[in-house]
């Protein structure tokens, strides 16, 4: 009796010399139950180059390798959805629809189970060997001749109702049950019992109660398809059991006892190594050199690399985490440059603002750049003070001078709220002013200091204690909100709470030059002009080199269209490694010192398309590590082999792609993110991104000269008389193919 497995071969290194390591005994179930003998198809990265079978377990330096012999290799390789759930020689189970292609905690082997028809493992023909997956109407059932032998039918009893009745299989004569499939379908709706139509899954997928993007654009291409064609071609048969078999179940939230609804078009997480290995190189070069920029022609997912190979840094940091994770907590920020992009934006300059009585004013505020080295520059201040004081402090963090008394006259005043921990003003009504407006709280304050303590002022400010015109004797920072009290007799009712973290009383710190050499007043309270990272340098804080601060990152996109030379100024220099926590410059507008902390991370995209490379500014080229992102029509056969069942998008990308080259050059190709998106479903999806993405993308290259564009795609697309292009009709003829298809499908196969 023959087995098979899927493998998940993580590390490049035992994929290529063909064993699987473990550290010890107990590992050894993560073979899953792999014997002497057994078929192996291992995968990394999503593909699989080769088949294998199992010899043996040997001892290895103290770890455990499972051995294994190469049975055959594919060329090309094959993929998941591509090729290996759509073998109709492998029974469409939980292991192939699920567990083999998501992360599943403690198995890295996955049995898969084989047809009654399955041939002997080391000769199937996988090319020769797909069945399709088809969302069908049941009318469409007695039209025999449109399906094919092994096709795999989820009948749709109506339109209407769009009930799921039964799922069939066609032998070439006639359908009988699935059993396996329709066994998958009752066990996920608990028996038939939650059984939902697919209306309902798609009012179930809305915003407002599942929130399930992806679910509610592939059911509504599901219906579109039923309501034009009677059927849908499920290209990716993991997609159809994602978005309709599971229905939809109950799940526990992970640290909760809440129960929810599962979002299933999410499914479970990623092998986070599997899927992030073709970033780790690029991970591993920023550590190299903290500044790289992804080229390439357009839709060759240069932005969307940036994320993950931001994801791959934060795993290879030993911190995994997603993307989203990294921006919520403010250590990613995603800009993209232009023409009037300016050193005023990116690093700093003059902003106009409007104070309360409706006067302009030119503040200096600072860019993108330095709001995220100040980030930066908390973020490891923070890890030196204790109890989590600065958890509110961030880089838009203000800091303001605080008078508690007049010096030397209201000593009392000064030790009573410092023991106390608070910052409070004498001025103002005898009586809370926390529901008052700012208009009342304006008629009983003329000064304006009692509106900026209980609305200007926020959680995680930094307050520096007035001891002289240069000098200040406290830090503290703010951890509450507006309060009144009348429980001393100095008066100074109106206050907030404060945590001191420098007390500075026996040796005042001067900070005349950080307050751009002006003379600290005796006014009670203002804004001073110093940024929160600046004011965090005077605390002394006991630096934990066992601790590794957390890696920040600037996306910058376009990053050719810019002026570099103004945008970057003088801090084109800071930005090399070895400058970093370094060299510091003057900064023009604020005249304040900068550096650009060491663990920032620049990572620029640009397209090729727009601007030559050769054209890109020399003192950028010299300091950015240049990383060339291709189309991967690979890519696209991993995940969407087909769409609308007839249409190979990676063959129509490769021949669009060798005509360009020939005609431009190898910069105008188009990527394979044209061809490899979320609303790339059906025919219909795939009808619009060519008629609205890439024939005016192609229609641009060539000027608008449609017999170039004609060369490449083909003259059906276009009116013989006034060049017009031309919508082709959707409608499926006897053998499922549109006029549409067609000519795409036309396009590559003329070369053959």
């Amino acid at each position: 009796m023959q087995n098979l497995f899927i493998g998940k071969f993580t590390k490049k290194d035992q994929y290529d010399g063909n064993y699987y390591q473990v550290s010890n005994e107990r590992e050894i179930s993560w073979f899953n139950g792999l014997k002497e003998g057994d078929f192996v198809l291992p995968s990394h990265g999503g593909y699989f180059g080769k088949l294998l079978k199992f010899k043996t377990f040997e001892n290895h330096e103290g770890l455990i390798n499972a051995v294994f012999d190469v049975v055959k290799t594919f060329s090309p390789d094959l993929t998941l959805a591509g090729n290996i759930v759509c073998c109709k020689y492998f029974a469409p189970e939980m292991n192939l629809l699920n567990k083999a292609i998501k992360s599943t905690k403690g198995y890295g082997f996955h049995k898969i189970e084989l047809e009654e028809s399955c041939p002997s493992i080391e000769t199937i023909d996988f090319e020769k060997s797909q069945r399709r997956f088809l969302v069908i109407l049941n009318e469409m059932m007695t039209n025999t001749n449109f399906f094919k032998p092994s096709d795999l039918c989820v009948v749709i009893n109506n339109l209407n109702d769009a009930g799921i009745e039964d799922i069939l299989e066609y032998n070439g004569q006639k359908f009988q049950r699935h059993s396996i499939l329709w066994n998958l379908y009752q066990e996920k709706v608990d028996g038939g019992t939650k059984k939902y139509s697919l209306h309902q899954l798609l009012d179930f997928a809305d915003a407002k109660k599942d929130a399930a993007p992806k679910k509610e654009k592939y059911l509504n291409a599901v219906l579109a398809a039923l309501e034009v064609d009677k059927y849908f071609v499920a290209d990716n048969a993991v997609a159809l059991y994602d978005n309709i078999l599971v229905g939809r179940k109950q799940y526990t939230a992970k640290g909760s006892n809440q129960t929810g609804v599962e979002l299933v078009d999410g499914g479970e997480d990623e092998d986070l190594d599997e899927n992030l290995s073709a970033y780790s190189q690029y991970a591993r070069l920023m550590e190299f050199n903290p500044n790289i920029i992804l080229y390439g022609p357009p839709g060759t997912g240069k932005t969307y690399g940036a994320m993950r190979i931001i994801e791959a840094f934060e795993s290879l940091k030993g911190n995994p985490a997603s993307f989203n994770a990294v921006k919520d907590q403010g250590r990613a920020r995603f800009i993209t440059f232009h023409q009037a992009f300016s050193y005023e934006e990116f690093v700093e300059g003059l902003r106009p603002e409007t104070d309360d009585n409706g006067n302009i004013k030119y503040e200096i505020k600072p860019g993108v750049l330095r709001r995220i080295a100040e980030e930066c520059k908390i973020q490891a201040r923070k890890e030196g003070i204790k109890d989590n004081v600065l958890a509110d402090t961030t880089g838009e963090s203000k800091v303001w001078k605080v008078s508690l008394g007049r010096r030397n006259m209201d000593e009392h005043i000064y030790n009573a709220l410092k023991v106390k921990e608070e910052i409070a003003i004498g001025y103002g009504p005898e009586e809370s002013v926390i529901d008052w407006t700012d208009e009342q709280i304006d008629e009983a304050d003329k000064s304006g200091m009692l509106k900026t303590l209980r609305s200007r002022l926020q959680i995680g400010d930094i307050v520096f204690i007035f001891n002289s015109i240069k000098t200040i004797r406290l830090i503290g920072i703010v951890v509450s909100d507006y309060y009144y009290t009348d429980e001393d007799s100095f008066g100074y009712r109106h206050r907030r709470k404060v945590k001191w973290i420098k007390d500075c009383e026996k040796e005042p710190v001067d900070v005349f030059k950080l307050n751009q050499e002006k003379q600290l007043t005796l006014s009670s309270l203002y804004e001073l002009k110093i940024n929160s990272a600046e004011a965090l340098k005077l605390v002394d804080v006991k630096e934990d080199k066992t601790v590794q601060s957390k890696p920040y990152y600037l996306i910058i996109d376009e990053i050719n269209r810019g002026n570099i030379a103004k945008i970057f100024g003088e801090l084109i220099t800071l930005i090399e490694k070895d400058k970093r926590d370094s060299l510091s410059c003057l900064l023009p507008y604020s005249g304040q010192e900068f550096t650009l902390p060491k663990n920032i991370y620049i990572i620029g995209t640009m397209n090729t398309s727009d601007r030559s490379i050769a054209l890109l500014d020399t003192a950028l080229r010299r300091r950015f590590a240049f990383i060339e992102i291709a189309p991967d029509s690979s890519l696209v056969e991993s995940k969407t082999p087909t769409i609308g069942g007839n249409v190979s998008p990676a063959k129509l990308m490769n021949a669009i792609n060798e005509k360009i080259t020939e005609m431009i050059d190898r910069d105008h190709r188009i990527g394979h993110s044209y061809f490899l998106s979320d609303d790339l479903i059906s025919k219909m999806d795939l009808y619009h991104a060519w008629y609205y993405k890439i024939l005016p993308l192609l229609m641009e290259y060539f000027y608008n000269e449609v017999s170039k564009v004609a060369e490449i795609v083909g003259d059906r697309f276009f009116d013989k008389k006034t060049g017009e292009i031309v919508p082709l009709g959707l409608k499926a003829n006897e053998s499922g193919i549109s006029d549409f298809e067609s000519a795409l499908m036309k396009i590559y196969e003329r070369g053959n």
